[in-house]
């Protein structure tokens, strides 16, 4: 068995597909002749837990978590809140600021390069030397968010020679919340010097989608496109629809960023007309949002519902007659492929899809043969296709399924042994 050291803040009992990407990856790696062993944080910041996810680690697995610095419960406290939880991504630099959120702003996006859990590399770096030194891997990996951990990772290689993975779930510089920092020019000169370093130095890139393999791979030495996925153990039987009204479900954590307006306008025009269904949202809502939904009065038709444990968030997407997808609405929205469009694929339940029709999103979806891509501002194509599927709910020829097999190519195994050829390539 060949060894990988791996570098994730995120793990359980965090949630989202951040965890779920490395966790799954750790799951199926031996099955291709890799051992793996984790350095994490512990007791990290997170917008949501699941603590369920932990039962998915695998029996074995050895797992390093370490203390952090980070100012997340010093801000929250300052705000008169408990904990340390993270608002939806970062909720709170967008809009209107008052004093205190401004200046929390502008010392989060000058004082804290690359990203405001820097201060786990103080605890991170430490633990890395010291198991490197006591049993030494054959590749090391990083992956960001937080794009901080990739500078641990250019600190090994440099130190010990081993090659390096820097995987890139989300864009470094280019994220689309770096708008709304308060950053100065000398701030977004040094962000941009550490990405220019990580992406010149690692030994391989792997980007989550392509539009960002396509950003970097004249700047990095290697670049692969290694997409998220769904684990079919996660998946229970078939289960038929069981809501009693129409339902068209969304879930995980809504960002203000997905809040497109023509979305709550179809919704209000379809039940002024007299449809009769309802708008399940499972997780966090971002406050944006919820004030738009209720400014297009669908109070009536609105159901939210708090988080819930990973299983049963399969379970509520299964029981949905529709599955809502956003695409967040921005200048580089063609090249988002969220992780939660995996999932609702593997439910082959009819998709609700309003983004760029011929962005990364729209490829996966025309790919599989689902619903097409809803143009953010194509009101009346999204008003017919909820329309269409309601009719059909109605008349009784509703059909959860949708679309043809190929979505069993993005596979959690699959993908993983497409890791496990390109670290291969990297030791041999």
């Amino acid at each position: 068995m060949k060894k990988a050291l791996i570098l994730t803040y995120y793990w359980p009992p965090g949630s989202g597909p951040g965890v779920q990407r490395w966790l799954k990856f750790c799951k199926y790696l031996p099955e291709f002749g890799w051992d793996t062993k984790v350095i994490t944080v512990n007791n990290g910041s997170y917008p949501s837990v699941d603590s369920s996810l932990e039962n998915d680690i695998p029996e074995g697995l050895e797992i390093h978590k370490t203390k952090t610095i980070e100012p997340f419960a010093i801000y929250n406290a300052l705000r008169g809140k408990k904990g340390k939880s993270v608002e939806v991504a970062l909720a709170s630099v967008k809009g209107k600021q008052s004093p205190f959120s401004k200046f929390a702003n502008y010392v989060r996006s000058n004082y804290f390069i690359p990203d405001a859990r820097v201060g786990w590399n103080t605890y991170s770096f430490p633990k890395a030397i010291e198991l490197i030194k006591k049993d030494r891997p054959d590749v090391i990996i990083t992956t960001g968010p937080p794009h901080s951990t990739h500078l641990v990772g250019q600190r090994l290689h440099k130190m010990f020679d081993i090659p390096w993975v820097a995987d890139f779930r989300d864009p470094w510089t280019t994220i689309y919340y770096n708008q709304f920092l308060l950053r100065t020019d000398s701030s977004i000169r040094k962000d941009k010097a550490l990405e220019d370093l990580v992406l010149s130095e690692a030994s391989a890139l792997v980007t989550a989608t392509p539009g960002m393999k396509a950003e970097y791979e004249e700047r990095a030495n290697s670049v692969q496109f290694l997409t998220n996925g769904f684990d079919q153990s996660d998946f229970p039987e078939d289960i038929l629809p069981r809501e009693e009204t129409f339902t068209i479900s969304y879930v995980g954590n809504f960002k203000p960023i997905q809040n497109i307006e023509i979305l709550w306008q179809a919704l209000k025009d379809l039940s002024t007309e007299g449809a009769s269904l309802k708008l399940q949202i499972t997780g966090n809502v971002a406050e944006e949002v919820s004030k738009s939904i209720l400014t297009h009065g669908l109070d009536h038709m609105l159901e939210v519902l708090p988080f819930v444990p990973h299983h049963e968030s399969i379970k509520r997407m299964m029981s949905a007659h529709m599955l809502l997808l956003p695409i967040p609405q921005d200048a580089s929205s063609k090249l988002i492929l969220t992780g939660k469009i995996f999932e609702y694929l593997a439910t082959r339940r009819p998709i609700l899809s309003i983004g760029p029709p011929h962005g990364n999103a729209s490829s996966i979806l025309d790919d599989c043969e689902k619903e097409s891509m809803i143009d953010y501002k194509d009101l009346e194509g999204l008003k017919m296709q909820i329309k269409t599927q309601l009719d059909l709910w109605s008349s009784g020829q509703y059909e959860p399924i949708s679309g043809n097999d190929n979505y069993t190519k993005y596979s959690r195994k699959g993908v993983t042994e497409s890791l496990a050829q390109l670290l291969n390539t990297l030791v041999e």
